[in-house]
């Protein structure tokens, strides 16, 4: 990834995504909004620990530097399920201004339509980014340990290519910054999900630092997952930046303890 800076608001772009025409993609760090305290500064999502009014002034600080318009932004309701919703026009700007709009219980979206900005908010969690850029099919996709488990991001690739008649060949991928395999430290109950979800955990798991506890890599599995559903492993980049090595730049729930922002990872079509 590189970072761009526009009208003081920083975020960062995937090379692999950032020179197609008529696409556009960003991954929001912290630096340029005007929320304060644990959740300084650009904060996107609405929580209880931030006015709502802050965060509608960072989205639209957004909105502003990536090019297009705060009713654009396009959200699920990320209950770190494995649904994946395709958005149609009506269904644009579904909680772009607020939490009651979102889409209910959504983690994943595709679209084919211009101008909606498919937007999902993170913080450590696995932002994934996807581009078809022969059929013009965009994804979002928000992925937990749950929904890397429930291999999301492999069903969002599948349903691009039932609804609209993509190969996984042609996709484009982008794997966002989360926590790393350095920082998530889990324990048995989440290894043995793992291993039902995901089947051979060689190369995803190592020895915790404590006892009876374990290192999972949530980079490497979704990019697995992504290539047996039969993504290029060229096609995919991994920005390999853990949130919580740097919550300096993103927003990290386990870094901060739970009092935090989020950062939001999106991808629109602009013609």
């Amino acid at each position: 990834m590189i970072k761009v800076e526009r009208d003081k608001v920083a975020f960062y772009q995937f090379l692999g995504l950032r020179d197609f025409p008529g696409l556009s993609h960003f991954v929001s760090g912290r630096e340029g909004g005007v929320s304060v305290g644990r959740q300084t500064a650009l904060n996107l999502g609405f929580m209880d620990e931030d006015r709502d009014e802050r965060v509608l002034v960072n989205r639209m600080l957004l909105a502003e530097a990536i090019g297009c318009g705060v009713d654009d932004f396009t959200l699920g309701e990320q209950k770190h399920t494995t649904h994946v919703e395709v958005v149609d026009r009506v269904q644009r700007g579904r909680g772009g201004r607020g939490k009651a709009t979102r889409l209910p219980s959504t983690d994943a979206l595709i679209t084919k339509e211009t101008g909606v900005c498919l937007m999902v908010l993170a913080a450590d969690c696995v932002p994934v980014l996807m581009y078809d850029s022969r059929m013009r099919v965009i994804a979002a996709v928000h992925a937990g340990w749950r929904g890397t488990v429930g291999k999301i991001a492999a069903k969002t690739v599948e349903r691009m290519r039932e609804e609209f008649g993509c190969d996984p060949r042609d996709i484009i991928i982008g794997i966002g910054p989360s926590i790393g395999p350095c920082c998530f430290e889990v324990g048995e109950e989440v290894i043995e999900a793992a291993g039902e979800g995901l089947g051979d955990l060689k190369g995803l798991v190592e020895p915790g630092k404590q006892t009876g506890k374990y290192q999972l890599n949530l980079w490497e599995a979704n990019r697995r997952q992504l290539r047996q559903v039969g993504v290029e492993d060229t096609c995919i980049e991994v920005a390999g930046i853990c949130t919580v090595c740097h919550r300096d730049q993103f927003f990290s729930y386990r870094g901060d303890r739970g009092n935090t922002g989020r950062f939001g990872a999106g991808i629109m079509l602009n013609i």
